[in-house]
């Protein structure tokens, strides 16, 4: 699986160091890294300037204008939530399917694809998976398949230009688990080919630990705590977690 986690994040943590002022240079990282978590290398200097003008840098923000080159026009911030209860049931099924498409230079989300999905194996839901993701009975009820959502994904991507060679786009998720282990395991089980837009990520736990030196055990929680971020939306919810 090729992973793009590793773009020189250190080396921009530290290219602007010594031009800024030693007061602001605890801030600047906390900004840069900040906007690491959201998959961001930018090579824009103006839209650079326009994100930490938003953290208060005033002047100093010009010496953050000499950012690697961006690879990606687009991230496409992703987060599944699936069957489960204690003891896991097997096999897990996708209920609820998000995708964010954030644009890699300006970091603003032009597109959303959402959509629940019927589970089949085990059509009903445990008390333990609704007062986990918050997804009841009735939000999966009647919905599409996953082979029916796949198919709309593919929809979307191509509406959406994400299909055209010349726009380079990468899936972001926490962790490996949704494209790594969830989404093939079911393909597989159902006997459904997976994308091969599906088979490349940047895992964002990979991002965080190159950006703070410490790997994020818990995930999301532990990347807004290690920044000082407030987690908005509901934990375990697919479309709030992305």
């Amino acid at each position: 699986v090729s992973d793009a986690s590793g773009c020189s994040m250190i080396a921009l943590l530290h290219t602007g160091a010594a031009k800024f002022p030693q007061n602001l240079l605890p801030r600047a990282r906390q900004a840069v890294c900040s906007l690491l978590l959201a998959g961001v290398l930018k090579g824009y200097g103006s839209i650079v300037s326009r994100k930490l003008a938003s953290h208060g840098f005033g002047a100093s923000m010009a010496a953050m204008s000499s950012f690697p080159p961006q690879r990606y026009h687009y991230f496409l911030v992703l987060d599944f939530e699936a069957t489960c209860d204690k003891p896991q049931i097997h096999p897990q099924e996708i209920i609820e399917f998000p995708i964010l498409k954030l644009n890699g230079r300006t970091m603003e989300i032009e597109s959303t694809f959402h959509m629940y999905v019927q589970p089949v194996v085990h059509p009903q839901l445990t008390p333990f998976c609704t007062e986990l993701t918050g997804i009841i009975q009735g939000m999966v009820d009647g919905q599409p398949s996953l082979q029916q959502v796949l198919e709309r994904v593919d929809e979307w991507m191509a509406k959406e230009g994400l299909l055209d060679p010349s726009v380079k786009s990468i899936f972001v998720t926490c962790g490996d688990w949704d494209l790594k282990v969830m989404l093939p395991g079911q393909c597989q089980y159902l006997g459904l080919p997976v994308a091969d837009y599906f088979k490349q990520w940047i895992n964002l736990k990979k991002a965080y630990s190159f950006a703070m030196g410490s790997w994020p055990k818990n995930g999301l929680l532990d990347m807004n705590k290690g920044l000082n971020l407030q987690h908005i939306g509901r934990p375990h919810s697919g479309i709030g977690e992305c």
